[in-house]
């Protein structure tokens, strides 16, 4: 695909830049890296494997409609934009905040008596619904088959991480946190279950050693992972069926380079379903307004209670055709598909400003201070599924935090309540200081401020 390759070498150009100007202000929790690590991974890659020889979606299959060179030519010029409104946005977010870095800054600590309250409560809880789902030691009825049962079994890793932000990694929560994340590693589905809290996790034991970013060790587990997770549902599957050494094969072949075209998975083929999504919605017509946030309204509703409640991917049931049928197959047109299916070209230009402004305050307000802060905690719930938000669109950022997380909704609603949780002044974020707890008493200085 010849014609591509003056996007793909602009699109280059633009990654550099970007890596450039931003390599003094970012760090492995900020949201320009896991916009520029989606980008790269979802658009700039696929477009260079388009160049090289790769067949694009549905190439080959005379039922389909496979997604044309002009289409990709499009999507790549518009996921360019994107990425500039979002770091554009991200660099005014870093200039307004440091104009205020001498001024302290007001956050919350945590409550010793709500951590323990919730623990006390979703811990247990959580691990009976984990154990025994696993095991099929409860039988169905109309409460184990809404997804607030299967939400359960995710409540051990969130309190377990709550528990870890706030005292640290004590042998006595990693032990349970890593038998837990073993557990989801073999089983065969629901990858994010592992690497969300590995995540979380990783942005933590940096922001508590005051470091940016991961050393070598951290690279090289994290590039192990990243290679073995295409393959890991099978790994699961084989361990489970107790094929060993076919998990053992499975986990060599990850390590060994996929040769020849069309090696790429069609799941992971983001930039064709994402350009494919563009043309679609063109051909719908329709301008959805915002409308399709509005799904979160009834999430909570259970569909066993009502089965025809209106669903977080509906719109890209709308747009499809027996010609690319996206609603049977699952496809994502990821956040920028989305922002244009709802604004059009405003929604390309508004919808990652506004995202790259946002994220970015909300970050440096949360972490330039001491780590043991809740306000840190929250926002880096948050980060690690900043990838799911900018893959699948602005609500899957709720999904993937306050329902797969609800230990830490709890928390959140607890340290809300007057009384609770007053706020502490912690150290300008420009004083050498900053990171430290400040002693207000001993420091009138500071007080005066």
């Amino acid at each position: 695909m010849d014609s591509l390759i003056p996007y793909a070498l602009v699109d280059s150009l633009l990654l550099v830049a970007v890596a450039v100007v931003m390599a003094r202000r970012v760090s492995f929790w900020h949201p320009v890296t896991a916009y520029f690590f989606f980008h790269a991974y979802s658009f700039s890659w696929r477009a260079w494997q388009l160049v090289g020889g790769d067949d694009p979606m549905y190439a080959g299959n005379s039922t389909f409609d496979f997604i044309v060179a002009a289409e990709f030519e499009r999507a790549m010029l518009w996921a360019d934009v994107a990425l500039v409104m979002f770091v554009w946005a991200a660099y005014l977010a870093h200039r307004s905040f440091e104009r205020t870095a001498n001024q302290p800054i007001f956050r919350r600590p945590f409550n010793k008596f709500v951590i323990y309250a919730v623990t006390a409560v979703c811990l247990p809880l959580g691990a009976f619904v984990f154990f025994t789902s696993k095991s099929g030691g409860i039988s169905d009825n109309v409460f184990t088959e809404t997804n607030y049962y299967q939400v359960l079994a995710m409540w051990p890793i969130g309190v377990l991480g709550l528990l870890i932000f706030a005292y640290g990694f004590r042998w006595f929560l990693v032990v349970p946190a890593s038998i837990y994340l073993a557990t989801v590693a073999v089983q065969g589905y629901h990858r994010y279950m592992l690497v969300l809290p590995l995540l979380f996790f990783a942005s933590y034991y940096l922001q508590a050693n005051r470091r940016r970013w991961p050393g070598l060790g951290i690279g090289i587990v994290a590039l192990c992972l990243l290679l073995v997770m295409p393959r890991l549902k099978y790994i699961g599957r084989a361990f489970q069926e107790g094929d060993f050494a076919d998990a053992a094969q499975l986990v060599v072949e990850s390590f060994q380079p996929s040769v020849g075209p069309n090696a790429t998975s069609t799941s992971e083929q983001f930039l064709d379903q994402y350009a494919g999504a563009l043309s679609m919605t063109d051909d719908y017509g329709k301008v959805f307004y915002g409308s399709t946030y509005l799904a979160i309204v009834t999430l909570p509703v259970p569909r066993s209670i009502w089965p025809d409640k209106p669903g977080l991917g509906d719109h890209t049931i709308e747009i499809s055709t027996n010609r690319r049928p996206y609603n049977i197959e699952g496809r994502i047109i990821t956040y920028i598909g989305e922002s244009y299916l709802n604004f059009r070209y405003f929604g390309l230009f508004g919808i990652p400003f506004l995202l790259g402004y946002v994220l970015t305050i909300w970050c440096l307000r949360a972490t330039s201070g001491p780590v043991r802060r809740f306000d840190a905690y929250l926002y880096t719930v948050f980060s690690v599924a900043y990838i799911q938000l900018f893959r699948d669109g602005l609500l899957s950022l709720f999904v993937f935090t306050v329902v797969h997380n609800m230990p830490m909704l709890f928390t959140w609603f607890l340290h809300s309540v007057p009384g609770f949780a007053k706020r502490v002044q912690d150290y300008p974020p420009a004083d050498p200081r900053a990171q430290e707890e400040p002693l207000l008493k001993a420091d009138p200085a500071l007080r005066r401020r």
